[in-house]
């Protein structure tokens, strides 16, 4: 399954959340909650946060129950 950091809007709250999908790229689902940048070196969390930048220039998700 593909994943990737998007930013979700859910009750009009902007975060960004892991998003999983389908084999024919639609939306399987999300994280239950926003995630942050982590990583066990500097080069990893510098990798990381350019993963959350890139989920910047993407369209933004809604929210679905």
């Amino acid at each position: 399954m593909a994943w990737n950091y998007r930013v979700l809007d859910r009750d009009g709250e902007l975060s960004i959340y892991e998003v999983y999908y389908r084999e024919d790229g639609t939306v399987e689902g999300y994280s239950a909650a926003p995630t942050f940048p982590a990583g066990e070196t500097v080069e990893e969390l510098r990798e990381n946060c350019l993963q959350y930048l890139s989920a910047l220039e993407k369209p933004t998700l809604y929210y679905e129950e």
